[in-house]
């Protein structure tokens, strides 16, 4: 059954508030609380449940409409779309368009973080975390041999907080944590083009080697390079290719 008093939502205070409104009303309709056919709460509504001005509302429900989640009706409101095939070609050039400044501003802040991660987890150097590291890693290049990228943006999740985790900071690893999960529905559009799944596993081993040899700066500049691949992969719009 769908909420009707807006329960599963929270006030917001960070910024850019349109972005934050369109997170939460798109992880509503991940957690199936909203269906295909069902209504969202109105202008009115959200702007009551959330905090927030109406042109915020209006800018996420238009980036919404842009990438094929909902369809918005004359004298009805905006109008869950069914999201079966949303995210197969061409719904992550869509995405992609909508959300590429934002997505390139976010892999800034992260790969500042994830090479600091990288280095404190180096020069900490605790067996049992680079173990998990290392699963991690196992299992992410595992799936990409099987070509099961359906579960690689989760794979690739684990391996990124377990080195958060190895560098023993809980502050930086809370941080971390937040910040791949906003980036979690840009994940889906970077394991897109053909052969980045095995590139990221390429660079993914150069970070584990970095690590196991307790080298702080090669860590810290494998990150980089992972990173920084990414990235180029977005400025360039590389996204659906065959």
């Amino acid at each position: 059954m769908k909420p009707k008093s807006g329960d599963s939502f929270s006030r917001l205070n960070l910024t850019p508030r349109s972005t934050q409104v369109r997170m939460q009303l798109e992880d509503a309709i991940r957690r199936a609380e909203y269906r295909p056919g069902d209504k969202l709460p109105s202008e009115r509504e959200l702007v009551e449940m959330l905090g927030v001005s109406r042109v915020s509302v209006r800018e996420a429900i238009s980036s919404l409409e842009a990438i094929g989640v909902v369809e918005v009706r004359h004298g009805t409101g905006a109008i869950v779309l069914d999201q079966t095939h949303r995210m197969a070609a061409p719904g992550l050039s869509r995405w992609m368009q909508v959300s590429r400044d934002e997505v390139l501003e976010l892999l800034t802040v992260r790969a500042a973080l994830d090479e600091l991660a990288s280095e404190e987890a180096a020069l900490r150097h605790d067996e049992n975390a680079l173990a998990a590291v290392r699963a991690a890693h196992l299992a992410f290049a595992q799936a990409a041999k099987e070509d099961r990228h359906a579960d690689l943006p989760e794979l690739d999740l684990r391996f990124h907080v377990a080195i958060a985790e190895a560098s023993g900071s809980v502050l930086l690893r809370d941080l971390l944590v937040e910040l791949h999960n906003s980036l979690e529905r840009s994940r889906e559009a970077f394991f897109s083009p053909y052969g980045r799944a095995q590139a990221s596993t390429a660079e993914h081993a150069a970070i584990v080697v970095a690590l196991e040899a307790a080298d702080a700066p090669a860590a810290r500049r494998a990150t980089e390079i992972h990173i920084d691949s990414v990235r180029k992969l977005i400025e360039e719009g590389r996204v659906d290719e065959p």
